[in-house]
């Protein structure tokens, strides 16, 4: 018994596991992007901070060219170099993290740098403090004014270093933490999908050794669970196939074996027959000799029949297909069971005239002969037949899933249309559902030991699978049975349509 599909999904595992990849390498992305931002950054402040140094140390240069030479143009050029480092700090530097223990300090020493230079000595203007004192009072707070642009300068350069490690670190966790993801993505495909389709493989391979087990597998996935349904759907039907085959096998020897024991039997019999006869002309009407010898020229012909059943069952005659209009057909099938017949039984026909069924002759009405015999056996001489025949255009629908049912033969050909139904139905005792799925066995029968063969719904069965048709037999205890035939028709002309 199959049992309910699993909630669980390969197909959600595998996109879980894509969504987390996916997910993982977003967030790396948008780690090396916020990164990338704050190197950025980092390099600007380092930039900025690289222009604050070169200008105060350009103010230093030309500061010691001034108090060297005495020159107003490098008076001047310190000016502007001075103006060029304060507008540097008031703009760019003034915020920075780095700066602001120092901020303060920086303003002073530039303000007071400035306030110390004051205007050159070539001006005329005179200056409160003496040339010497003047000269190590700029160059006491130019040193100053160096170390802190350079403190502030190193302060931002080790922060670039550490961004650079701290990227290079986050860089290679996220590209440990995605690969060890993959890694356990692949592990769980190959628990999930490798080792069942592996030990799916060592089942085909015993399989090919002859073994046909079923295969429960430990996966719980839907995809798996549905090929190992479909895979164990598979292992019935080749061990249905196989039973068949064996069964084939079985019919053909015992097919030979029955055309050589019934031509071995037929000889002795027909002398039997021959010699009851005309010992029976010899006799007295009257008598318990003629009555014995009237028993052994009935069961005589009885034996007969029973052998000429088993020749049909076992000779191998060229089928050949040809339109037989079969309301004749049954009234001459009915004409050789005319002494078969007892008063009690009625027959009633509902075939469509001129209706062509296109099948073989001899086989066909062997098939009829022996369904309306099972019948007449089913009435016990009281009840009624109905013998009926027409012709279906439309696809055909059969449930095959009722225990008073059973189908058997080329159903897919048959639902396609059009058809010929061909129907043998009475009103006798029925045939119990535990054995409805056996009476087309051969050899199988309910009737007593000595008055069945068992091959009669067999031969039917067969003759019906040879003309490409199906078998729908219908019968419940004490409210009779109905066979129905029906045989594919392609060739059926408008006027038969129309009939």
């Amino acid at each position: 018994m199959d049992i309910d599909p699993p909630r669980s999904s390969l197909r959600r595992k595998i996109t879980l596991g894509y969504v987390a990849v996916s997910g993982l390498i977003l967030t790396i992305a948008l780690l090396a992007m916020l990164e990338q931002y704050q190197m950025e950054s980092h390099f600007q402040v380092v930039s900025t901070v690289a222009d604050f140094l070169d200008a105060v140390l350009e103010t230093r240069r030309y500061e010691k060219n001034f108090f060297l030479y005495n020159q107003e143009t490098d008076w001047v050029a310190n000016r502007q170099w001075l103006a060029s480092a304060r507008r540097i700090f008031a703009e760019q530097m003034r915020n920075l993290d780095a700066v602001q223990p120092m901020v303060h300090d920086l303003e002073r020493n530039l303000a007071e740098y400035g306030q110390a230079m004051g205007h050159p000595a070539s001006a005329g203007q005179s200056d409160p403090l003496p040339s010497a004192d003047r000269e190590e009072r700029v160059r006491h707070i130019g040193k100053e004014l160096v170390t802190a642009a350079e403190g502030v300068a190193r302060s931002e350069k080790q922060r670039l270093v550490h961004s650079l490690a701290l990227h290079r670190q986050v860089f290679l966790v996220g590209i440990t933490l995605l690969a060890l993801m993959v890694l356990a993505l692949g592990q769980v495909l190959t628990r999930v999908v490798t080792l069942p389709l592996r030990e799916m493989e060592q089942t085909m391979r015993q399989i090919a050794d002859g073994r046909l087990d079923r295969i429960e597998l430990p996966a719980r996935d839907r995809e798996i669970h549905s090929l190992t349904q479909a895979f164990n759907r598979m292992l019935m039907e080749l061990k249905a196939r196989q039973k068949q085959m064996v069964r084939s096998e079985k019919l053909a020897s015992l097919g030979t074996m029955l055309s050589g024991v019934a031509h071995e039997l037929n000889n002795p019999l027909s002398n039997i027959a021959t010699s009851c006869q005309i010992l029976l002309e010899e006799t007295p009407e009257e008598g318990w000799h003629r009555e014995l010898l009237t028993q052994i020229d009935s069961q005589s012909m009885r034996a007969r029949d029973i052998i000429r059943s088993l020749l049909d069952f076992a000779r191998d005659q060229p089928f050949r297909r040809q339109p037989i209009p079969l309301d004749l057909l049954v009234e001459e099938t009915l004409r050789l069971l005319s002494t078969h017949l007892l008063p009690g039984v009625s027959v009633v026909r509902h075939v469509t005239r001129h209706l062509l069924v296109e099948a073989d002759h001899q086989r066909l009405q062997q098939a009829l002969l022996n369904l309306i015999k099972n019948a007449l056996d089913a009435l016990a001489g009281s009840g009624e037949i109905i013998i009926a025949g027409q012709a279906l255009f439309h696809p055909l629908v059969v449930s095959v899933d009722q225990p008073h049912r059973l189908v058997a033969g080329q159903m897919h050909a048959c639902t396609r249309g059009p058809v010929t139904e061909i129907l043998i139905q009475d009103n006798g005792m029925g045939i119990d559902p535990f054995l409805l799925p056996r009476i087309l066995d051969p050899f199988f029968t309910t009737k007593e030991t000595g008055q069945g063969s068992g091959l009669g719904l067999f031969v039917v069965h067969e003759i019906v699978e040879e003309h490409g048709g199906c078998l729908v037999i219908d019968s419940q205890p004490g409210n009779g049975s109905s066979f129905r035939l029906y045989l594919p028709c392609p060739s059926l002309s408008p006027a038969e349509r129309d009939a």
